[in-house]
């Protein structure tokens, strides 16, 4: 069982994996979507850095993941630089070392690299696939915003693309990209450290050009191939361990350090943490939750300072495997949005996700498992008080198949919001990799599309598999067929689960992108979306325009806060 701890230092959020040896590693991660989907890998590596031996750190650069702040805060690159100066120092308090190795991810590398040229007690430098030249980087990035962007060319600009632009919700603002195309390692003062280890990709020329420039200034750099980076970086849900790049980091940084602890700082370790790990503003106080069997379950806790009287306790659960941080951070958002009126909120990860260690006696696949269920239960357990025992689950995606069947289960469960919800039911020996590589957006999405000229240029250009859509439609049509058959002769399953909860005195809540697939999901279970209040009088059905299926867009997630906080107060009124 791992023996790592939270920790809180400068306004960020962070882990202490403890270990022996004189050698401490700073992990410094990606930004973004790279960092959101390699979240687990990190802590993987984290993990097997201190098995060898090596106490770690691993933090969130300020604004960043649950640490304080927003990407529309002033001088990132500076507090960014600043995060990672304050956790070297928190490393030397928790763990006597006499040296600091740092392994930076992507743009994590290249700030890992920035600073260690400031300082003289990092003797070690693990860049991984670094960005060397900043410009190219936000080239790189604005492309990814245009090729991502939910709204059409005619549609209004969301508020992320004024003074800035987003990838997949995270927001970068002109002043942050003007900082970072200033960034070229190639151009720094002197080696970052004098050891370094480079991991690129195959073919990668300009990391190559960075290795002989730090060897010319003097550092022993060694390269090695980075192929699993992509698999890495490409989803959260579909990441893949770099097993090999990171057996290669713990060789790297085991190499040639003594087992013997060492105090060489001037004094024993400070006791940090006699003092329970939390992060404070004027409206609420975030605590790290473990919980759970062995307390191998985590979660943050945002506790308003006023707090609303009878309010139930909101939890949080994302689509897939996303970390408890949420898609473009969104979960963090919500939370904190709640919490500033008067609401506390969990935000969690399952068993196997994010920052939850695994079940060792449960199911391989974690989601879409009914055993999920007991993770949920088991934060209601810890937060459950007499006389407040009352809960509004709120799930995307997966997160909103497990929210449903932990309210079918738990009476405590006085709400339910289940955002782009895609299965009710999932039947076991189903492949999640085959469910995803088919998800398509509404079936409604293509009939529009087909009177757009861009789709027969698409289409003529042969950039569109007219097969595998066509027999995705063939089976939403006969699945609605016979779904509306089966509902003429008996009551469809789902129905009858959302008429217990209704009974139960359970609020419903769904809420669907316009374009999302999602809603045929519905309409072959429930029918039509204009008749759910017929079916089911304490449920309700709201859209969200222009948005993708993680509600990324900025607008989107106002939108969505609005129904959230509306549909709160309707819980509340029946407490």
């Amino acid at each position: 069982m791992s023996n790592r701890r939270p920790i809180t230092f400068d306004g960020c959020f962070g882990w202490f994996h403890p270990g022996p040896r004189r050698r401490g590693v700073v992990l410094c991660a990606a930004f973004g979507i790279d960092g959101l989907s390699a979240h687990r890998a990190w802590g993987e590596l984290a993990e097997a850095l201190a098995a060898a031996g090596l106490p770690t750190l691993r933090f969130d650069w300020a604004g960043t993941g649950d640490s304080l702040g927003d990407d529309r805060d002033p001088d990132r690159l500076a507090a960014w630089r600043a995060s990672l100066s304050a956790a070297i120092d928190r490393l030397k308090s928790e763990a006597s070392v006499d040296e600091v190795a740092l392994v930076g991810l992507r743009l994590g590398a290249t700030l890992a690299a920035e600073v260690a040229a400031t300082r003289d007690d990092v003797t070690h430098l693990i860049a991984a696939a670094p960005v060397v030249s900043g410009r190219a980087y936000v080239r790189e990035q604005q492309s990814l915003a245009r090729f991502l962007r939910v709204r059409g060319e005619d549609e209004p600009a969301d508020t992320d693309e004024i003074g800035g632009f987003a990838v997949a919700g995270y927001f970068t603002a002109d002043a942050t990209a003007a900082d970072l195309k200033a960034i070229d390692l190639r151009r720094l003062a002197a080696a970052p450290a004098p050891h370094v280890l480079l991991l690129a990709r195959p073919g990668d020329t300009v990391t190559a050009e960075l290795a002989t420039t730090w060897r010319e200034a003097g550092a022993s750099v060694e390269e090695a191939p980075f192929p699993e980076v992509d698999a890495l970086i490409e989803n959260p849900t579909k990441s893949r361990l770099p097993a090999a790049a990171w057996t290669l980091v713990v060789a790297a940084l085991t190499r040639g350090v003594d087992e013997t602890v060492s105090v060489s700082f001037g004094s024993a370790p400070t006791p940090q943490a006699v003092m329970p790990p939390r992060l404070e503003t004027a409206e609420w106080i975030e605590e790290p939750l473990l919980f759970g069997p062995e307390e191998r379950l985590f979660g943050i806790l945002s506790t308003p300072r006023r707090p609303r009287a009878g309010a139930p306790l909101v939890i949080l659960l994302d689509a897939g495997r996303i970390p408890h941080v949420g898609w473009g951070r969104g979960a963090v958002e919500t939370a904190r949005l709640l919490a500033g009126e008067g609401r506390r909120v969990l935000r969690m990860d399952p068993s196997s996700i994010g920052d939850s260690l695994a079940d060792p006696n449960g199911p391989a696949e974690v989601l879409y498992t009914p055993e999920t269920v007991t993770d949920v239960v088991a934060a209601m357990d810890r937060l459950a008080t007499p006389g407040d025992d009352r809960f509004v689950v709120v799930g995307t995606c997966s997160g909103a198949y497990l929210a449903l069947h932990t309210a079918l289960g738990d009476a405590r469960v006085a709400g339910l919001v289940m955002v782009n919800l895609q299965r009710f039911i999932w039947t076991e020996g189903e492949s999640l990799e085959v469910a995803m590589r088919t998800q398509m957006p509404a079936t409604n999405v293509f009939a529009e599309r087909m009177f757009r000229i861009d789709t027969w240029r698409r289409l003529l250009a042969g950039r569109i598999d007219v097969v595998s859509i066509a027999r995705v439609l063939a089976r939403r049509l006969v699945t609605r067929a016979v779904a509306a058959l089966r509902r003429t002769l008996v009551v469809d399953p789902v129905v009858k689960w959302l008429q217990t909860l209704d009974r139960r005195g359970s609020r419903i809540l769904f809420v669907f992108g316009t374009y999302d697939g999602g809603r045929d999901e519905f309409a072959a279970h429930v029918g039509a979306e204009a008749r759910l209040s017929r079916t089911v009088p304490g449920a309700r059905l709201l859209l969200i325009e222009r948005t993708d299926h993680n509600i990324g867009p900025r607008d989107s997630r106002a939108t969505l806060h609005g129904y959230l906080l509306d549909f709160l107060e309707t819980v509340d009124a029946k407490s």
